[in-house]
């Protein structure tokens, strides 16, 4: 499960971002970190189209789950203590 794990790119990555009904292509870029919200259903499932639901920079943002396969490192949760 993806959901809540921060990634870092390291390429440039295609996402869509939607505002007021209105969907916008951006160009994440490489080092940009991203975390996953969900996948589009009410249980968290990803989609056949295979798009996942995540935040970068204050916005949220849909992007496809192969792209951040490949292209984003998971960045480990740092445990407080350790």
């Amino acid at each position: 499960m993806l959901t809540g794990k921060s990634f870092r790119l390291t390429r440039p990555t295609v996402a869509i971002h939607l505002v007021d009904g209105t969907r916008t292509v951006l160009s994440l870029p490489a080092n940009a970190v991203v975390k996953v919200l969900s996948g589009p259903n009410a249980n968290g499932r990803i989609s056949e189209r295979g798009l996942i639901y995540a935040t970068w920079e204050d916005c949220t943002v849909a992007l496809f789950r192969v792209d951040l396969e490949m292209r984003g490192v998971e960045i480990a949760d740092r445990v407080a203590g350790a």
